[in-house]
């Protein structure tokens, strides 16, 4: 009996640790894509999440430069969230992101760049 009720609760916990709940957002693509090569700017840039989430910060840097960017921090979470770009120059774009999971309140963040190679 006491080895049936052990492996129940292993079964269990092995449920509960696979489960969604316990997942965090994560970045499912970008546009531009990373790492992409563009002969022109882009007017916009996309991030898509695989659960709604708050973009916390937004940070785009171009040769060292940090470039302002409007971010709407009261905007509801959402798959995707995407901020116009203002002028940028030739260069590569290094974007940092930081996002607040609307399912289970975590933050995720990460980094890409693109280059573009003419204006």
């Amino acid at each position: 009996m006491m080895l049936k009720n052990a492996l129940l609760t292993l079964t269990a916990a092995a449920m509960m640790s696979s489960s969604p709940v316990f997942a965090h957002a994560r970045l499912q693509s970008t546009s531009p894509a990373a790492d992409a090569q563009l002969a022109a700017q882009p007017k916009s840039l996309t991030l898509k999440f695989n659960e709604k989430v708050q973009l916390a910060v937004l940070k785009l840097t171009v040769a060292g430069k940090e470039i302002p960017v409007a971010l709407d921090r009261g905007a509801a979470p959402a798959l995707q969230v995407t901020v116009a770009l203002p002028t940028l120059p030739a260069g590569k774009c290094e974007v940092q992101w930081s996002a607040l999971s609307a399912d289970d309140g975590h933050v995720t963040k990460g980094m890409f760049s693109f280059v573009i190679t003419g204006t």
